[in-house]
């Protein structure tokens, strides 16, 4: 935040949200004891989730002046705008990145289950149709925004047909096969836990 005064910051902390979760699931595989092979499979979901997401951003905003409700806030708060930035931005993304992440922490951490099983094939399998919904209904939305000949109109098309949201939906579903990763002892597919 430092480092980036001005409409700057803001701009880069959009295109850095999906960054955010791939460098708190590596740190966490970096220093967890879970099962390896577990710990790659979600680091490496989630590193295609929060890049193709970030990689998105960047490219949608590329060039374009900052978010108008972020200019309003400036304007609104004059040299103030620097601790409400903080506040009101940075620290809650921050907060909100570290809850939503904790079950990948947790699941790159957690020593069981030992091996891959029927529920992280399960997860797998709805994470690649989210991952399908997000990155197809980004795609066909800014194609479709591209077209001057769209202006005012409304996508029905595509994956759009199916969902008023596909992008959002897509995201959703990715992370119930993200959250899908992380059991409690004696859950279905990881054993019981062991009694003393």
């Amino acid at each position: 935040m430092a480092a980036q005064p001005g409409a700057a910051q803001l701009k880069h902390r959009r295109r850095l949200w999906g960054t955010g979760f791939v460098i708190v699931t590596w740190v966490a595989f970096a220093l967890g004891d879970g099962s390896p092979p577990r710990k790659l499979l979600l680091a490496a979901l989630v590193t295609i989730w929060g890049l193709r997401l970030s990689l998105y951003i960047l490219w949608r905003n590329w060039g374009k002046p900052e978010d108008f409700r972020y200019a309003k806030w400036r304007q609104e708060n004059g040299a103030r705008w620097w601790w409400i930035s903080f506040f009101k931005v940075f620290l809650l993304q921050g907060v909100l990145l570290w809850i939503v992440s904790a079950p990948l922490v947790m699941a790159e951490i957690s020593a069981t289950p030992a091996s891959l099983g029927a529920l992280e094939a399960l997860a797998v399998f709805v994470w690649t149709i989210g991952f399908f919904f997000e990155a197809i209904g980004d795609g066909q939305l800014a194609r479709f925004k591209a077209d001057p000949a769209n202006r005012g109109k409304l996508l029905d098309t595509g994956a759009w047909c199916y969902s008023r949201h596909p992008n959002y939906f897509g995201d959703a579903a990715q992370w119930w096969g993200f959250y899908s990763s992380p059991r409690p002892p004696g859950a279905p597919g990881r054993g019981s836990a062991r009694r003393s």
